[in-house]
Protein backbone atom coordinates (compact mmCIF):
# COMPACT_ATOMS: atom_id res chain seq x y z
CA UNK A 1 0.00 0.00 0.00
CA UNK A 2 1.46 3.36 -1.05
CA UNK A 3 1.19 6.26 1.38
CA UNK A 4 1.98 9.96 1.06
CA UNK A 5 3.44 11.57 4.15
CA UNK A 6 1.31 14.41 5.42
CA UNK A 7 2.59 15.60 8.73
CA UNK A 8 6.15 14.82 9.78
CA UNK A 9 7.52 14.75 13.29
CA UNK A 10 4.22 15.16 15.14
CA UNK A 11 3.53 13.58 18.49
CA UNK A 12 0.45 11.36 18.63
CA UNK A 13 -2.59 13.55 19.27
CA UNK A 14 -6.18 12.76 20.06
CA UNK A 15 -8.34 12.79 16.94
CA UNK A 16 -11.26 15.11 16.47
CA UNK A 17 -13.89 15.48 13.76
CA UNK A 18 -15.62 18.55 12.40
CA UNK A 19 -18.70 18.26 14.59
CA UNK A 20 -17.97 17.84 18.28
CA UNK A 21 -21.51 16.54 18.74
CA UNK A 22 -20.71 13.92 16.11
CA UNK A 23 -17.65 12.97 18.15
CA UNK A 24 -19.75 12.10 21.17
CA UNK A 25 -22.17 10.00 19.14
CA UNK A 26 -19.29 8.14 17.46
CA UNK A 27 -17.36 7.64 20.68
CA UNK A 28 -14.44 9.86 19.68
CA UNK A 29 -12.94 12.31 22.14
CA UNK A 30 -10.86 15.41 21.49
CA UNK A 31 -8.54 17.48 23.63
CA UNK A 32 -9.09 21.26 23.56
CA UNK A 33 -6.66 23.07 21.29
CA UNK A 34 -4.18 25.42 22.90
CA UNK A 35 -5.31 29.01 23.35
CA UNK A 36 -4.43 31.33 20.50
CA UNK A 37 -1.53 33.60 21.49
CA UNK A 38 -2.33 37.24 22.12
CA UNK A 39 -1.94 39.35 18.97
CA UNK A 40 1.58 40.62 18.47
CA UNK A 41 0.67 43.52 16.17
CA UNK A 42 -2.14 46.08 16.27
CA UNK A 43 -4.86 46.04 13.64
CA UNK A 44 -3.55 49.19 11.98
CA UNK A 45 -0.25 47.46 11.25
CA UNK A 46 -2.01 44.35 9.98
CA UNK A 47 -3.89 46.47 7.45
CA UNK A 48 -0.59 47.14 5.69
CA UNK A 49 0.61 43.51 5.53
CA UNK A 50 -2.22 41.58 3.88
CA UNK A 51 -1.48 42.31 0.23
CA UNK A 52 -1.65 39.13 -1.89
CA UNK A 53 1.62 37.42 -2.82
CA UNK A 54 2.74 34.64 -5.16
CA UNK A 55 3.29 32.41 -2.11
CA UNK A 56 1.23 31.90 1.02
CA UNK A 57 1.84 33.29 4.52
CA UNK A 58 1.57 31.14 7.64
CA UNK A 59 0.49 32.80 10.88
CA UNK A 60 2.42 32.71 14.13
CA UNK A 61 2.13 29.44 16.03
CA UNK A 62 1.68 27.19 12.98
CA UNK A 63 3.71 25.25 10.45
CA UNK A 64 2.15 24.56 7.05
CA UNK A 65 2.28 21.12 5.41
CA UNK A 66 1.11 20.26 1.89
CA UNK A 67 -1.23 17.26 2.06
CA UNK A 68 -2.98 16.68 -1.27
CA UNK A 69 -2.99 18.66 -4.51
CA UNK A 70 -4.87 18.67 -7.77
CA UNK A 71 -3.52 15.70 -9.72
CA UNK A 72 -2.33 13.61 -6.77
CA UNK A 73 -3.27 9.95 -7.01
CA UNK A 74 -6.47 8.99 -5.20
CA UNK A 75 -7.09 5.50 -6.58
CA UNK A 76 -4.41 2.82 -7.02
CA UNK A 77 -4.77 2.79 -10.83
CA UNK A 78 -4.42 6.55 -11.21
CA UNK A 79 -2.13 7.58 -14.09
CA UNK A 80 0.56 10.20 -13.68
CA UNK A 81 -0.73 13.78 -13.58
CA UNK A 82 -0.42 15.45 -16.97
CA UNK A 83 -2.14 18.85 -16.79
CA UNK A 84 -1.34 19.56 -20.44
CA UNK A 85 -3.38 16.59 -21.64
CA UNK A 86 -6.10 15.93 -19.07
CA UNK A 87 -8.24 12.86 -19.63
CA UNK A 88 -11.41 11.55 -18.02
CA UNK A 89 -9.29 8.70 -16.61
CA UNK A 90 -7.10 11.20 -14.78
CA UNK A 91 -10.11 13.13 -13.54
CA UNK A 92 -11.88 10.08 -12.11
CA UNK A 93 -8.83 8.80 -10.19
CA UNK A 94 -6.91 11.90 -9.08
CA UNK A 95 -7.57 14.65 -6.56
CA UNK A 96 -9.68 17.26 -8.41
CA UNK A 97 -9.14 20.89 -9.38
CA UNK A 98 -11.34 22.53 -6.71
CA UNK A 99 -12.04 21.66 -3.07
CA UNK A 100 -14.21 22.64 -0.11
CA UNK A 101 -13.80 20.52 3.02
CA UNK A 102 -17.21 19.11 3.92
CA UNK A 103 -16.18 17.23 7.04
CA UNK A 104 -14.00 14.70 8.81
CA UNK A 105 -15.54 11.46 10.04
CA UNK A 106 -13.82 9.00 12.36
CA UNK A 107 -14.42 5.36 11.40
CA UNK A 108 -14.79 2.71 14.14
CA UNK A 109 -11.45 1.85 15.78
CA UNK A 110 -9.57 -0.94 14.01
CA UNK A 111 -7.85 -3.85 15.69
CA UNK A 112 -4.43 -2.49 14.70
CA UNK A 113 -5.06 0.61 16.86
CA UNK A 114 -4.11 3.04 14.09
CA UNK A 115 -6.14 6.28 14.26
CA UNK A 116 -7.95 7.03 11.02
CA UNK A 117 -10.10 9.76 9.51
CA UNK A 118 -12.21 9.94 6.39
CA UNK A 119 -12.21 13.37 4.76
CA UNK A 120 -15.20 14.35 2.62
CA UNK A 121 -14.50 17.11 0.11
CA UNK A 122 -16.93 18.96 -2.19
CA UNK A 123 -15.54 19.81 -5.64
CA UNK A 124 -17.68 22.70 -6.96
CA UNK A 125 -15.96 23.99 -10.08
CA UNK A 126 -13.66 23.24 -13.02
CA UNK A 127 -13.44 26.46 -15.08
CA UNK A 128 -12.17 25.82 -18.60
CA UNK A 129 -9.95 28.93 -18.55
CA UNK A 130 -7.95 27.58 -15.58
CA UNK A 131 -8.15 23.82 -16.18
CA UNK A 132 -7.44 23.36 -19.90
CA UNK A 133 -4.61 24.72 -22.09
CA UNK A 134 -5.87 27.60 -24.17
CA UNK A 135 -9.15 27.51 -22.27
CA UNK A 136 -10.54 24.93 -24.73
CA UNK A 137 -13.22 23.07 -22.76
CA UNK A 138 -13.40 19.28 -22.59
CA UNK A 139 -16.82 18.74 -20.98
CA UNK A 140 -16.51 15.03 -20.26
CA UNK A 141 -13.28 15.70 -18.33
CA UNK A 142 -14.75 18.73 -16.55
CA UNK A 143 -17.76 16.72 -15.39
CA UNK A 144 -15.45 14.19 -13.76
CA UNK A 145 -13.43 16.92 -12.02
CA UNK A 146 -16.47 18.29 -10.16
CA UNK A 147 -18.57 16.46 -7.56
CA UNK A 148 -17.10 15.10 -4.33
CA UNK A 149 -14.03 13.23 -3.09
CA UNK A 150 -13.65 10.78 -0.22
CA UNK A 151 -10.08 10.63 1.10
CA UNK A 152 -8.55 8.22 3.63
CA UNK A 153 -6.17 9.58 6.28
CA UNK A 154 -4.32 7.64 8.94
CA UNK A 155 -1.85 8.46 11.70
CA UNK A 156 1.28 6.30 11.87
CA UNK A 157 4.72 6.73 13.44
CA UNK A 158 3.94 10.23 14.62
CA UNK A 159 2.55 11.56 11.35
CA UNK A 160 -0.59 11.68 9.22
CA UNK A 161 -0.51 9.96 5.84
CA UNK A 162 -3.00 9.66 3.03
CA UNK A 163 -3.70 6.15 1.80
CA UNK A 164 -3.65 5.76 -1.97
CA UNK A 165 -6.41 3.32 -2.78
CA UNK A 166 -7.76 3.46 0.78
CA UNK A 167 -10.90 1.50 1.59
CA UNK A 168 -13.26 4.47 1.42
CA UNK A 169 -11.34 6.55 -1.13
CA UNK A 170 -13.39 7.37 -4.22
CA UNK A 171 -14.72 10.08 -6.52
CA UNK A 172 -18.37 11.07 -6.95
CA UNK A 173 -19.12 13.03 -10.12
CA UNK A 174 -21.48 13.55 -13.05
CA UNK A 175 -21.44 9.82 -13.72
CA UNK A 176 -22.42 8.69 -10.22
CA UNK A 177 -25.85 7.16 -9.72
CA UNK A 178 -27.77 8.96 -6.95
CA UNK A 179 -31.00 8.01 -5.22
CA UNK A 180 -33.81 10.56 -4.73
CA UNK A 181 -36.10 10.26 -1.72
CA UNK A 182 -38.68 12.30 0.15
CA UNK A 183 -41.88 14.09 -0.88
CA UNK A 184 -40.75 15.14 -4.38
CA UNK A 185 -39.32 11.78 -5.51
CA UNK A 186 -42.71 10.54 -6.74
CA UNK A 187 -42.84 13.51 -9.14
CA UNK A 188 -39.26 13.83 -10.43
CA UNK A 189 -38.13 10.22 -10.15
CA UNK A 190 -36.28 8.07 -7.63
CA UNK A 191 -32.85 8.08 -9.32
CA UNK A 192 -30.60 10.48 -11.22
CA UNK A 193 -27.15 10.29 -12.74
CA UNK A 194 -24.81 12.79 -11.16
CA UNK A 195 -24.03 15.09 -8.25
CA UNK A 196 -23.54 18.57 -9.71
CA UNK A 197 -21.89 21.71 -8.33
CA UNK A 198 -21.84 20.91 -4.59
CA UNK A 199 -20.83 24.18 -2.93
CA UNK A 200 -20.68 23.08 0.70
CA UNK A 201 -21.09 20.17 3.06
CA UNK A 202 -20.90 19.08 6.65
CA UNK A 203 -20.46 16.07 8.89
CA UNK A 204 -23.58 15.08 10.82
CA UNK A 205 -23.99 14.00 14.46
CA UNK A 206 -25.16 10.60 13.22
CA UNK A 207 -21.94 9.93 11.28
CA UNK A 208 -22.91 10.70 7.68
CA UNK A 209 -21.95 13.61 5.43
CA UNK A 210 -24.22 16.11 3.71
CA UNK A 211 -23.27 17.57 0.31
CA UNK A 212 -25.25 20.64 -0.76
CA UNK A 213 -25.66 21.16 -4.50
CA UNK A 214 -25.44 24.69 -5.84
CA UNK A 215 -26.71 26.09 -9.13
CA UNK A 216 -26.57 23.14 -11.53
CA UNK A 217 -27.86 25.03 -14.59
CA UNK A 218 -24.40 25.96 -15.98
CA UNK A 219 -23.25 22.37 -15.58
CA UNK A 220 -26.34 20.95 -17.27
CA UNK A 221 -25.67 23.23 -20.23
CA UNK A 222 -21.97 22.41 -20.28
CA UNK A 223 -22.57 18.64 -20.09
CA UNK A 224 -25.48 18.56 -22.54
CA UNK A 225 -23.46 16.62 -25.11
CA UNK A 226 -21.76 14.25 -22.68
CA UNK A 227 -24.69 11.96 -22.00
CA UNK A 228 -26.83 10.97 -19.00
CA UNK A 229 -29.71 12.93 -20.55
CA UNK A 230 -28.38 16.30 -19.39
CA UNK A 231 -29.78 17.92 -22.53
CA UNK A 232 -33.30 17.06 -21.35
CA UNK A 233 -35.00 19.98 -19.53
CA UNK A 234 -36.72 17.43 -17.29
CA UNK A 235 -33.34 16.81 -15.62
CA UNK A 236 -33.16 20.22 -13.95
CA UNK A 237 -35.53 19.44 -11.03
CA UNK A 238 -33.29 16.51 -10.07
CA UNK A 239 -30.49 18.86 -9.05
CA UNK A 240 -30.20 21.57 -6.41
CA UNK A 241 -30.78 19.25 -3.44
CA UNK A 242 -28.88 18.11 -0.35
CA UNK A 243 -27.33 14.67 -0.79
CA UNK A 244 -26.70 12.49 2.26
CA UNK A 245 -23.79 10.05 2.03
CA UNK A 246 -22.52 7.29 4.26
CA UNK A 247 -18.87 8.07 3.58
CA UNK A 248 -17.66 5.05 5.53
CA UNK A 249 -19.39 2.66 3.10
CA UNK A 250 -17.57 2.69 -0.27
CA UNK A 251 -20.64 1.15 -1.92
CA UNK A 252 -23.18 3.66 -0.61
CA UNK A 253 -25.13 5.80 -3.07
CA UNK A 254 -25.55 9.54 -2.44
CA UNK A 255 -29.20 10.12 -1.49
CA UNK A 256 -30.80 13.42 -2.48
CA UNK A 257 -33.24 14.37 0.31
CA UNK A 258 -36.05 16.44 -1.20
CA UNK A 259 -37.69 17.30 2.15
CA UNK A 260 -34.87 19.85 2.65
CA UNK A 261 -36.01 21.90 -0.36
CA UNK A 262 -34.47 22.72 -3.72
CA UNK A 263 -32.26 25.80 -4.01
CA UNK A 264 -28.62 26.67 -4.64
CA UNK A 265 -26.85 26.48 -1.28
CA UNK A 266 -23.78 28.27 0.02
CA UNK A 267 -23.60 26.76 3.52
CA UNK A 268 -25.01 23.90 5.55
CA UNK A 269 -24.62 22.67 9.14
CA UNK A 270 -26.25 19.84 11.07
CA UNK A 271 -27.03 19.25 14.71
CA UNK A 272 -29.53 17.30 16.81
CA UNK A 273 -32.10 18.18 19.45
CA UNK A 274 -31.96 16.82 22.99
CA UNK A 275 -34.53 14.22 22.00
CA UNK A 276 -32.37 13.15 19.03
CA UNK A 277 -34.09 14.76 16.04
CA UNK A 278 -31.97 16.06 13.19
CA UNK A 279 -31.89 19.83 12.60
CA UNK A 280 -30.27 21.28 9.47
CA UNK A 281 -29.46 24.96 8.84
CA UNK A 282 -28.86 26.05 5.23
CA UNK A 283 -28.08 29.32 3.43
CA UNK A 284 -29.08 30.30 -0.09
CA UNK A 285 -26.23 31.16 -2.46
CA UNK A 286 -27.39 34.61 -3.62
CA UNK A 287 -26.50 38.29 -2.96
CA UNK A 288 -29.75 38.55 -0.99
CA UNK A 289 -30.14 34.94 0.12
CA UNK A 290 -32.39 33.34 2.69
CA UNK A 291 -31.53 31.30 5.78
CA UNK A 292 -33.46 28.03 6.08
CA UNK A 293 -33.99 25.50 8.88
CA UNK A 294 -35.19 21.90 8.59
CA UNK A 295 -36.41 19.97 11.65
CA UNK A 296 -36.77 16.25 11.10
CA UNK A 297 -39.91 14.50 12.29
CA UNK A 298 -38.00 11.48 13.61
CA UNK A 299 -34.71 10.62 15.31
CA UNK A 300 -31.52 11.49 13.45
CA UNK A 301 -30.37 7.88 13.62
CA UNK A 302 -33.42 6.80 11.65
CA UNK A 303 -32.22 6.03 8.13
CA UNK A 304 -35.05 8.10 6.65
CA UNK A 305 -34.98 10.98 9.15
CA UNK A 306 -34.33 13.58 6.43
CA UNK A 307 -37.31 12.47 4.36
CA UNK A 308 -39.98 14.13 6.51
CA UNK A 309 -40.07 17.22 8.68
CA UNK A 310 -40.61 20.97 8.65
CA UNK A 311 -38.76 23.43 6.42
CA UNK A 312 -38.76 27.06 7.60
CA UNK A 313 -37.25 30.39 6.57
CA UNK A 314 -35.78 33.07 8.85
CA UNK A 315 -37.44 36.47 9.14
CA UNK A 316 -35.51 39.31 10.77
CA UNK A 317 -37.58 40.77 13.59
CA UNK A 318 -36.05 43.58 15.62
CA UNK A 319 -32.64 42.42 16.72
CA UNK A 320 -33.26 38.70 16.14
CA UNK A 321 -35.03 36.28 13.85
CA UNK A 322 -38.30 34.37 13.82
CA UNK A 323 -38.89 31.15 11.89
CA UNK A 324 -41.77 30.88 9.43
CA UNK A 325 -42.79 27.37 8.44
CA UNK A 326 -43.12 26.76 4.70
CA UNK A 327 -45.87 24.65 3.14
CA UNK A 328 -45.02 20.96 3.05
CA UNK A 329 -46.02 20.62 -0.60
CA UNK A 330 -44.16 19.59 -3.72
CA UNK A 331 -44.39 23.09 -5.31
CA UNK A 332 -43.04 24.73 -2.13
CA UNK A 333 -40.15 22.25 -1.86
CA UNK A 334 -39.20 22.47 -5.54
CA UNK A 335 -39.53 26.26 -5.49
CA UNK A 336 -38.21 26.82 -1.98
CA UNK A 337 -36.89 30.32 -2.70
CA UNK A 338 -40.24 31.52 -4.04
CA UNK A 339 -41.98 29.90 -1.07
CA UNK A 340 -39.59 31.69 1.30
CA UNK A 341 -40.23 35.04 -0.36
CA UNK A 342 -44.00 34.55 -0.30
CA UNK A 343 -43.85 33.63 3.39
CA UNK A 344 -42.03 36.83 4.31
CA UNK A 345 -38.46 35.54 4.69
CA UNK A 346 -35.70 38.14 5.10
CA UNK A 347 -32.72 38.32 2.74
CA UNK A 348 -29.23 38.29 4.23
CA UNK A 349 -26.20 39.84 2.50
CA UNK A 350 -24.74 36.86 0.60
CA UNK A 351 -25.18 34.31 3.40
CA UNK A 352 -22.59 31.54 3.36
CA UNK A 353 -21.00 29.28 5.93
CA UNK A 354 -22.78 28.19 9.11
CA UNK A 355 -21.26 26.86 12.34
CA UNK A 356 -23.13 25.50 15.36
CA UNK A 357 -21.75 25.39 18.91
CA UNK A 358 -21.45 21.93 20.45
CA UNK A 359 -24.20 22.66 22.99
CA UNK A 360 -26.40 24.46 20.41
CA UNK A 361 -25.98 27.69 22.37
CA UNK A 362 -24.96 29.72 19.31
CA UNK A 363 -25.19 29.56 15.54
CA UNK A 364 -22.81 31.66 13.45
CA UNK A 365 -23.58 32.82 9.91
CA UNK A 366 -21.07 34.30 7.47
CA UNK A 367 -22.40 37.05 5.19
CA UNK A 368 -20.25 38.06 2.23
CA UNK A 369 -21.78 41.49 1.67
CA UNK A 370 -24.29 42.94 -0.79
CA UNK A 371 -23.44 46.17 -2.59
CA UNK A 372 -27.04 46.44 -3.82
CA UNK A 373 -28.58 46.74 -0.34
CA UNK A 374 -30.22 50.13 0.18
CA UNK A 375 -32.05 49.58 3.48
CA UNK A 376 -30.11 48.27 6.49
CA UNK A 377 -31.51 46.15 9.30
CA UNK A 378 -30.23 44.81 12.60
CA UNK A 379 -28.46 41.80 11.05
CA UNK A 380 -27.40 43.47 7.78
CA UNK A 381 -26.18 46.80 9.12
CA UNK A 382 -24.50 48.44 6.10
CA UNK A 383 -25.82 49.63 2.76
CA UNK A 384 -23.80 49.38 -0.43
CA UNK A 385 -21.32 47.10 1.33
CA UNK A 386 -19.42 44.29 -0.38
CA UNK A 387 -17.10 43.44 2.53
CA UNK A 388 -19.47 41.36 4.63
CA UNK A 389 -20.02 40.55 8.28
CA UNK A 390 -20.68 37.70 10.72
CA UNK A 391 -23.91 37.17 12.63
CA UNK A 392 -24.29 35.26 15.91
CA UNK A 393 -27.75 33.76 16.56
CA UNK A 394 -28.71 32.55 20.03
CA UNK A 395 -31.47 29.93 20.42
CA UNK A 396 -33.19 30.27 23.84
CA UNK A 397 -31.73 27.67 26.17
CA UNK A 398 -29.96 26.03 23.23
CA UNK A 399 -33.31 24.97 21.74
CA UNK A 400 -32.60 24.99 18.00
CA UNK A 401 -36.28 24.24 17.30
CA UNK A 402 -37.49 27.46 18.99
CA UNK A 403 -39.66 29.86 17.02
CA UNK A 404 -37.31 32.81 17.55
CA UNK A 405 -33.59 33.41 18.15
CA UNK A 406 -31.77 36.46 19.44
CA UNK A 407 -29.15 37.81 17.07
CA UNK A 408 -26.34 40.32 16.70
CA UNK A 409 -23.53 41.25 14.34
CA UNK A 410 -20.21 40.26 15.94
CA UNK A 411 -17.84 41.35 13.18
CA UNK A 412 -18.15 43.92 10.37
CA UNK A 413 -15.51 43.12 7.76
CA UNK A 414 -13.30 45.25 5.57
CA UNK A 415 -9.87 46.86 5.58
CA UNK A 416 -10.01 49.23 8.57
CA UNK A 417 -7.61 51.61 6.84
CA UNK A 418 -9.98 52.22 3.92
CA UNK A 419 -13.47 50.93 4.78
CA UNK A 420 -15.94 52.86 6.94
CA UNK A 421 -18.03 50.86 9.38
CA UNK A 422 -15.58 48.05 10.07
CA UNK A 423 -15.78 46.64 13.58
CA UNK A 424 -13.11 44.41 15.12
CA UNK A 425 -12.48 43.67 18.77
CA UNK A 426 -9.76 45.76 20.36
CA UNK A 427 -6.37 44.06 20.07
CA UNK A 428 -7.19 42.16 16.87
CA UNK A 429 -4.18 41.66 14.59
CA UNK A 430 -5.93 40.83 11.34
CA UNK A 431 -8.77 41.96 9.09
CA UNK A 432 -10.80 40.23 6.41
CA UNK A 433 -13.21 40.67 3.49
CA UNK A 434 -16.05 38.45 2.30
CA UNK A 435 -16.25 35.72 4.95
CA UNK A 436 -17.51 32.50 3.33
CA UNK A 437 -16.76 29.43 5.47
CA UNK A 438 -17.12 28.98 9.23
CA UNK A 439 -15.93 26.12 11.41
CA UNK A 440 -15.84 25.87 15.21
CA UNK A 441 -12.75 24.27 16.73
CA UNK A 442 -13.05 21.93 19.73
CA UNK A 443 -11.73 24.84 21.81
CA UNK A 444 -14.72 26.95 20.74
CA UNK A 445 -12.74 29.34 18.53
CA UNK A 446 -14.41 30.23 15.23
CA UNK A 447 -12.30 29.69 12.11
CA UNK A 448 -13.32 32.04 9.30
CA UNK A 449 -12.38 31.41 5.68
CA UNK A 450 -12.77 34.15 3.07
CA UNK A 451 -13.57 34.04 -0.64
CA UNK A 452 -13.28 37.10 -2.90
CA UNK A 453 -13.92 35.00 -6.04
CA UNK A 454 -10.29 35.24 -7.10
CA UNK A 455 -10.17 39.05 -6.98
CA UNK A 456 -7.69 39.53 -4.16
CA UNK A 457 -6.55 42.97 -5.33
CA UNK A 458 -7.88 44.52 -2.09
CA UNK A 459 -6.14 42.00 0.18
CA UNK A 460 -5.35 38.31 0.39
CA UNK A 461 -7.97 35.72 1.25
CA UNK A 462 -7.16 33.61 4.26
CA UNK A 463 -8.08 31.91 7.51
CA UNK A 464 -8.79 33.95 10.62
CA UNK A 465 -9.52 32.87 14.18
CA UNK A 466 -12.19 34.68 16.19
CA UNK A 467 -12.54 33.97 19.89
CA UNK A 468 -16.14 33.30 20.91
CA UNK A 469 -15.69 33.48 24.68
CA UNK A 470 -13.16 33.95 27.42
CA UNK A 471 -11.56 37.26 28.38
CA UNK A 472 -11.41 38.58 24.77
CA UNK A 473 -14.61 37.68 22.93
CA UNK A 474 -14.54 38.35 19.16
CA UNK A 475 -10.78 38.99 19.17
CA UNK A 476 -9.52 38.24 15.64
CA UNK A 477 -6.12 36.83 14.72
CA UNK A 478 -4.61 35.76 11.41
CA UNK A 479 -3.83 32.06 10.97
CA UNK A 480 -3.06 31.91 7.25
CA UNK A 481 -3.02 34.08 4.11
CA UNK A 482 -3.51 32.36 0.76
CA UNK A 483 -1.53 33.14 -2.40
CA UNK A 484 -2.88 35.56 -4.98
CA UNK A 485 -6.16 34.52 -6.61
CA UNK A 486 -6.85 31.79 -4.06
CA UNK A 487 -9.81 31.44 -1.71
CA UNK A 488 -10.34 29.28 1.37
CA UNK A 489 -12.56 26.21 1.29
CA UNK A 490 -13.20 25.46 4.95
CA UNK A 491 -11.28 23.57 7.61
CA UNK A 492 -11.41 20.41 9.72
CA UNK A 493 -9.69 19.52 12.97
CA UNK A 494 -7.42 16.61 13.93
CA UNK A 495 -5.61 17.09 17.24
CA UNK A 496 -2.81 19.63 16.71
CA UNK A 497 -3.62 19.82 13.01
CA UNK A 498 -6.06 22.07 11.20
CA UNK A 499 -6.81 20.72 7.73
CA UNK A 500 -7.70 23.49 5.25
CA UNK A 501 -8.48 23.78 1.53
CA UNK A 502 -6.73 26.45 -0.55
CA UNK A 503 -8.95 26.86 -3.61
CA UNK A 504 -7.96 27.83 -7.18
CA UNK A 505 -4.67 29.71 -6.51
CA UNK A 506 -3.71 32.02 -9.35
CA UNK A 507 -7.30 32.34 -10.63
CA UNK A 508 -7.54 36.12 -10.68
CA UNK A 509 -10.21 37.56 -13.02
CA UNK A 510 -7.82 37.90 -15.98
CA UNK A 511 -5.81 34.72 -15.41
CA UNK A 512 -5.81 31.52 -17.45
CA UNK A 513 -4.21 28.07 -17.53
CA UNK A 514 -1.43 29.46 -19.69
CA UNK A 515 -1.01 32.69 -17.71
CA UNK A 516 -1.97 32.16 -14.04
CA UNK A 517 -1.29 34.84 -11.44
CA UNK A 518 0.86 32.34 -9.50
CA UNK A 519 1.94 28.72 -9.88
CA UNK A 520 1.58 27.89 -6.20
CA UNK A 521 2.29 25.53 -4.46
CA UNK A 522 5.18 24.27 -6.61
CA UNK A 523 5.99 27.70 -8.14
CA UNK A 524 7.47 25.71 -11.06
CA UNK A 525 7.10 27.16 -14.58
CA UNK A 526 6.06 23.76 -15.96
CA UNK A 527 3.23 23.24 -13.45
CA UNK A 528 -0.15 24.96 -13.18
CA UNK A 529 -1.39 26.33 -9.86
CA UNK A 530 -3.04 23.57 -7.84
CA UNK A 531 -5.85 23.60 -5.33
CA UNK A 532 -4.26 22.10 -2.22
CA UNK A 533 -5.35 20.55 1.06
CA UNK A 534 -2.89 21.81 3.65
CA UNK A 535 -2.26 21.02 7.29
CA UNK A 536 -1.64 23.87 9.73
CA UNK A 537 0.23 22.23 12.59
CA UNK A 538 0.38 23.94 15.97
CA UNK A 539 3.90 24.43 17.25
Amino acid sequence: MKRRDLLNGLSLATLSITSARAQSMLGVSSAPAPSVPAPAAPLAAAAQTQAPKLDDTVGAGFNRIVIARWGDALLPDAPAFNPNALTADQARSQFPYDAVIAGLIAPPPAQDGIPRLVMVVANPTAPARMVFPGGVDIPDVAGRLQGATILNLQYMSGRWVTVDGGYQSRRISDGTLCEITGPVAAVIGSTVQGLLAPQAGCATPWGNALLAEGNAAPWLKRLAGVGYGYDDPAQAPRFGWVAELNALDPGAFPIKRTALGRFARAGIAATATQDGRAVIFMSQDAPGGYLFRFIAATAATDGTALDSGTLAVAQITGDGIGWIDLPNTVPALVGAVDAAANAGGSPFDAPGGIAIATDNSAIYLACGGNAARTVPDALNPRTGDDNGHIVALTPPGGDVTAKSFAGKVVLSAGNPATTPGTDYAAGSNGWLRKPRTLNLAPSGALWIGTDQKGDTSLGADGLFIMQTGGPSPYLLSTAYLAPIGAAMGGVGFGGKTVFAAVRHPGATPGASFNAPATRWPTLRPDMPPQTTIIGLVRV
